[in-house]
């Protein structure tokens, strides 16, 4: 505006000028999919929020529903049962704490354009279960995707399979990119079944994949599954060409994690809750090692004497070793050594070299028989020597030096022993 036109404005001569209104630009529903109808079609139900749209199934599996040779409906006795008798236990599902069994498919295993399109989720309702499986719309829509799951509502126990390495962890990535957008995500308490299935059946399968678990534990066998490694190609694929033929058998792929995990979680507490033989020796040792892991010595050595009075020798030598280390704290001497040589029958490997030197310093410490202590260290040099890889070098090198200090220390006891015992002698044949 020139000088001259100011003037004029402040003379009123010249009316101001009144900023003219920009016009309001409509919001656009966000565009549906061209697949929308074939997705609904296949068993999909669109969902709407305030951050865009989602697909969603709903199935629901009344309490009597038997997954692989496990009934679901015992779920609510396995929970309380560890509540009432476990409390602290990493498997304990709190009486205060809402929970649900997780699982995710994702477009990746690692990255940060990595996205989760599959949450599922099941829980506990009247009568039954529910499994929610929210599907990813496109990948902008991310927002409305995450935001119709309750984690941002809700603290709760989530109980995944390995979830605690991918699923939280890709679960808050994706949650962080989204921060601006959506409310915070709640913090969640984590019991990963991978953990659990390897405490107990550790040196009775090979593998702990979920589908081994399946089929060796919970007697399910998969028919027709695709493999998860070819879940993101299926699901870019649906959403190129619209066809959900094969993104609804990747559905059923989680759908089967989903109930196996809660199948899972039930034949887990039976084994911790029940000592009847359906096992074998080594998985109820192992039950008894993490019952001393967390400190629960009278539980651990109720499962330790339940292996030794119910299998044969050649099984039960790691049980006897736990159990004289148990013995040996409580000073009992004799039951101590007799359940190590029990052990010292059939146990083998790095146990092996524990129940020698167990040995050697009862009958050293304990019992002052040298000859004993020194014939268990010499049998455990021995044994060192002849059994290669069992120790890394910088452990065997440490237990060798070990060892040799102690058969030193003992030689030295003996000869002062004799030498002690000479003397003694001569004094009583003294006149």
């Amino acid at each position: 505006m020139s000088y001259e036109k100011k003037l004029m404005q402040m003379k009123g001569l010249v009316k101001k000028e009144v900023a003219k209104e920009q016009p309001t630009k409509e919001i656009k529903e966000d565009k549906l999919p061209f697949y929308t109808e074939s997705w609904e079609a296949a068993g999909l139900k669109l969902i709407k929020n305030e951050h865009g749209f989602l697909f969603v199934k709903e199935t629901f599996y009344d309490e009597q529903h038997i997954h692989g040779n496990v009934a679901l409906h015992k779920l609510q006795k396995a929970i309380t049962f560890m509540q009432q008798n476990y409390p602290e236990h990493p498997l304990t599902i709190t009486p205060e704490s809402a929970f649900c069994f997780y699982d995710t498919e994702t477009t990746g295993l690692k990255g940060a354009g990595v996205l989760i399109f599959l949450n599922g989720v099941l829980k506990k309702v009247d009568n039954g279960f529910l499994l929610t499986q929210h599907v990813l719309a496109d990948p902008g829509q991310e927002a409305a995707f995450l935001f119709a799951t309750d984690f941002w509502r809700v603290s709760q126990t989530m109980l995944t399979y390995n979830g605690k390495s991918f699923d939280l962890p890709q679960l808050e990535s994706r949650w962080t990119m989204n921060r601006k957008t959506i409310p915070p995500l709640k913090q969640h308490r984590q019991i990963d079944l991978m953990h659990s299935s390897k405490r107990v059946w550790k040196g009775d399968m090979e593998r702990f994949k979920l589908k081994q678990v399946e089929e060796e534990k919970l007697a399910f066998v998969r028919k027709n599954d695709i493999p998860g490694h070819l879940a993101p190609i299926i699901y870019f694929d649906a959403l190129k060409h619209g066809n959900p033929t094969n993104l609804m058998k990747i559905l059923t792929h989680n759908e089967w994690d989903i109930l196996s995990l809660a199948a899972l979680y039930i034949l887990t507490v039976e084994l911790l809750s029940d000592k009847e033989v359906v096992e074998s020796a080594t998985t109820y040792t192992n039950i008894g090692k993490w019952f001393q892991d967390l400190k629960t010595t009278e539980t651990s050595v109720d499962w330790f004497r339940f292996v030794v009075d119910h299998f044969e020798n050649e099984e039960v030598s790691l049980a006897y070793y736990f159990l004289g280390i148990h013995l040996k704290r409580n000073k009992l001497v004799d039951e101590s050594l007799h359940a190590f040589r029990e052990s010292l029958k059939e146990i083998i490997g790095k146990y092996r070299v524990e129940v020698y030197i167990e040995l050697a310093k009862l009958f050293e410490h304990q019992q002052k028989d040298f000859d004993a202590a020194l014939e268990m260290t010499q049998e455990c040099i021995e044994y060192v020597d002849s059994a290669s890889n069992m120790l890394s070098k910088a452990k065997e090198m440490a237990v060798k030096k070990q060892l040799q200090k102690r058969k030193e220390r003992i030689i030295r006891k003996r000869n002062i022993s004799w030498e002690t015992a000479q003397l003694n002698k001569k004094r009583v044949l003294l006149p």
